[in-house]
C-alpha cells in the first residue's frame, strides 16, 4: 500500500532529519529569498508588490468605527456576512500575531544559535511578519478603512500563548504542531467560506482567496518542520490539541462561527489532514 502522506504519520526524528531539514532551510530560502535589513525576504518583497500594485477598490462602504468596535469585541449588530469575513482575517491574524510577539519576547534567544533549526526557527518567525501584512492588508480593498488597537487577546489565547512560552524546550514543538494545524484547518474552513461571499464583487474574493492561500503555503512548511522534531507521543499530544484549540474559536474568534463555523465544523479537525488542502497548497508547500 503505497504511503500517505499526513499530518500525523511517521516521520524522520530530529536525529536523523538533516536531510529533511536542509531541505526546508534550501526551500525557504527560495520562496523568500534572502533575508535583508529589518526582517524583510528580498524575493517576498516583490511578491507582495503583487498584492499591493493595482489594488482593487471596494465601492462598499465599511463603517470605521463599527468595524474597530467589532474588532475589539465582535457583537454582529447590523454587520453583512462579507464584513464579518473581513473581520475574520484581522482577528485571526491579531491572535497569530500576539502569540508570535510574545514566543519571540520569551523564547527568541533559544533560537540565536548556529543550528539549522535555529536558522529555520528565525525564518519561520520572519514569515508570519508576512502574514500580517496578506490578512490585515485585505481591509485596504475598502477606501478608509483602518484597523486600531481595540482589540485585546482573549483569555483563552492568554492561557494557551502562555503556555507556548512557558513550556521546556522539550515540549514546545508537540505545542506547535496541535496549534499549527489547527490554525490550518480553521484557515482552510474559511477559504472554502470565502467561495459564496462577496458574488458581485469577484476580484475582492479572489484577493482574499489568494492571500489566505500564501499563508496556508507557509503555515504547511511550518507543520512539516515541527513535525520532524516531535515523536509518536508528540503527534498524539498534537492531535488532542489540535481539537482543543480548533473548540476555542467560539471564544477566540466568534467571527468564524458567525460564519458558520459551528461544533461540526470544529469537530472535522480530528478527521483534517494533508490530503483535504488545496492542491495549490499542496503543490508549492513544503511537506515531509
Amino acid at each position: 500500500m503505497p504511503n500517505v502522506r499526513s499530518f500525523y504519520s511517521p516521520t524522520e526524528t530530529v536525529n536523523d532529519g538533516g536531510d529533511s531539514f536542509a531541505a526546508y532551510l534550501s526551500y525557504l530560502e527560495g520562496r523568500n529569498g534572502p533575508l535583508e535589513g529589518q526582517g524583510a525576504f528580498a524575493v517576498r518583497e516583490r511578491g507582495m508588490e503583487r498584492f499591493d500594485s493595482g489594488l482593487y477598490v471596494s465601492p462598499t462602504q465599511v463603517d470605521v468605527q463599527r468595524f474597530n468596535r467589532n474588532y475589539g469585541g465582535f457583537e454582529e449588530r447590523d454587520i453583512s456576512r462579507e464584513e464579518v469575513a473581513l473581520l475574520a482575517f484581522v482577528k485571526i491574524n491579531a491572535g497569530e500575531a500576539y502569540g508570535v510577539e510574545v514566543t519571540r519576547q520569551k523564547r527568541g534567544q533559544e533560537f540565536e544559535g548556529p543550528e539549522i533549526c535555529d536558522a529555520i526557527y528565525r525564518g519561520v518567525l520572519a514569515e508570519e511578519e508576512y502574514h500580517t501584512r496578506l490578512l490585515v492588508g485585505a481591509t485596504r480593498h475598502f477606501d478608509g478603512l483602518a484597523v486600531g488597537d481595540a482589540w485585546s487577546p482573549p483569555w483563552t489565547l492568554r492561557l494557551l500563548v502562555g503556555g507556548i512560552a512557558a513550556f521546556p524546550k522539550t515540549y514546545l514543538h508537540p505545542l506547535l504542531l496541535g496549534t499549527e494545524i489547527s490554525g490550518m484547518h480553521a484557515f482552510n474552513w474559511l477559504l472554502g467560506r470565502l467561495k459564496s461571499l462577496f458574488p458581485d464583487e469577484p476580484r475582492l474574493r479572489e484577493s482574499m482567496e489568494e492571500r489566505l492561500i500564501e499563508v496556508m503555503i507557509d503555515e504547511l512548511g511550518h507543520i512539516a518542520f515541527n513535525r520532524i522534531l516531535v515523536g509518536p507521543v508528540g503527534r498524539r499530544v498534537a492531535a488532542g490539541l489540535a481539537a482543543l484549540v480548533s473548540q476555542s474559536h467560539r471564544l477566540m474568534t466568534r467571527e468564524l462561527v458567525a460564519l458558520g463555523f459551528d461544533s461540526a465544523a470544529m469537530a472535522s479537525v480530528m478527521s483534517f489532514d494533508y490530503q483535504h488542502l488545496p492542491q495549490t497548497v499542496r503543490d508549492r508547500g513544503f511537506f515531509v
